[in-house]
């Protein structure tokens, strides 16, 4: 996280529309939005830059959440601590009168010595302004009517927070690599993101679907700033019957297509199953670089053969999972985090090389003399290749036969050659396969 930054925390009650103001101050739907109670558990934050004032603006779960269970007391401590560390507060009730709670919600913010924005939510039309006398019985005497479904006076809201905070702008950093965690709930992402961080930034809990949000944090490694991007836990779609589920799962795929690599987490006592193959298919449809982390290794019971048998059985199981890096880790024990880390910033640099066209000609003319592949070189021709793009490298193969040349079996073949002829192992390729009139072939 910017720790340079000010955080302004948005705290209420469940349901009061802190996720739906929260979207309206950041411009963009970046929590989810459900009228199901208790929705929010981990804490979001989005950087804004009003009237040269930059700040983090945090959205929290409801302070009122009820229940003793474990995860619900995990998420309170979360959100206490997060608003210790606020530097202000748009303390939001909602119309059309407080509740009982919102009472002790004033006192705790009177308390923390925390300078606050008093806000009352779904003021939606103008009768409804008249209920704003129910608020100032409460004592309080700087009260903001706004609708965070509508919009309305939000940009007083930014203004009164822009008071609140420093002048100064904020020093803005350029994210180096972006890498998104996925997996099947309970696979230990959250613990993961919290290992890498070196905090409890995450909610982590065995209760599976605890993540629903997507979660940034953003993390310096050896000079570089790495955002790291918690998500959902990802079911197949049959399981997937509830809105909130829904949303998730949207979250995860708008996470892994704005990352630059993704960490493909599988919990090792159980394997690689049918639904971490559709996720690796996931993975490779919006054209991202995977890493297969295989998490929990502690609990496995092993000897120097065991981590080469184990990557035969994935292999067995989904036959491109050797093309891609595979580490062994321990997220609660942080074992081979560095590893991780620094994996994915060798993967992003290699997915960003761009191979000269006269190069690209002169490797695939090598291959064709060599006859490693019977049919490639002879009834299938390759008149000329170039790179379109990269992270991850994209080829365009001109050829006289474009339906043959999408074979499976010739596209591996080409696929090897280019990475172990361009350093680009561990990076997926991608192929745009063109017909091509001129019976011209590259010179021998």
């Amino acid at each position: 996280m910017k720790k340079k930054l000010p955080i302004v925390a948005i705290v209420g009650r469940q349901n009061v529309g802190k996720s739906t103001l929260f979207n309206a101050l950041a411009g963009k739907r970046r929590a989810i939005v459900d009228a199901h109670p208790g929705l929010t558990r981990d804490i979001l934050f989005q950087e804004i830059l009003h009237n040269d004032v930059s700040f983090l603006l945090s959205d929290t779960p409801g302070l009122d959440l009820s229940g003793k269970d474990e995860l619900s007391e995990k998420i309170l401590s979360l959100a206490h601590k997060q608003l210790a560390e606020s530097s202000a507060v748009i303390l939001l009730f909602e119309n059309p009168a407080p509740e009982a709670f919102d009472y002790r919600l004033v006192e705790l913010v009177r308390h923390s010595n925390i300078p606050s924005i008093i806000a009352v939510n779904k003021m939606d039309n103008d009768e409804d302004f008249s209920n704003l006398s129910n608020f100032y019985e409460m004592g309080l005497s700087d009260i903001i009517p706004v609708s965070a479904l509508q919009k309305k006076n939000t940009s007083l809201l930014l203004e009164k927070i822009a008071a609140l905070l420093p002048k100064t702008r904020a020093f803005r950093d350029d994210i180096d690599v972006r890498i998104a965690i996925v997996g099947r709930p309970n696979s230990g992402k959250s613990t993961l993101l919290n290992a890498l961080a070196g905090y409890e930034r995450s909610v982590v809990s065995d209760v599976p679907g605890t993540t629903r949000d997507s979660v940034d944090e953003d993390i310096r490694f050896h000079g570089k700033l790495i955002r790291f991007i918690d998500t959902a836990g990802m079911r197949r779609k049959r399981n997937i019957d509830r809105a909130i589920e829904y949303y998730s799962i949207t979250r995860t795929i708008e996470a892994i297509k704005r990352c630059d690599v993704v960490i493909h987490l599988v919990d090792a006592t159980l394997g690689l199953t049918e639904n971490d193959k559709k996720i690796s298919d996931e993975i490779l449809k919006w054209r991202k670089c995977p890493i297969i982390a295989l998490n929990k290794w502690d609990a496995i019971e092993k000897n120097d053969k065991t981590f080469a048998e184990y990557k035969d059985k994935i292999s067995f199981k989904y036959y491109r999972a050797l093309d891609f890096p595979i580490i062994s880790i321990s997220a609660a024990h942080t074992q081979r985090i560095h590893k991780l880390i620094t994996t994915a910033i060798a993967l992003h640099a290699r997915s960003l090389k761009t191979i000269p066209t006269a190069e690209l000609n002169r490797t695939l003319e090598q291959a064709f003399k060599t006859h490693r592949h019977p049919v490639l070189g002879n009834s299938v021709k390759i008149y000329y290749a170039t790179q379109t793009g990269f992270a991850p490298p994209t080829f365009r193969l001109f050829t006289n036969d474009p339906e043959a040349l999408k074979r499976k079996d010739l596209l591996r073949y080409l696929e090897k050659i280019f990475k172990e002829s361009f350093d680009l192992e561990g990076v997926p390729l991608f192929f745009e396969i063109e017909g091509r009139k001129s019976k011209k072939f590259l010179e021998k």
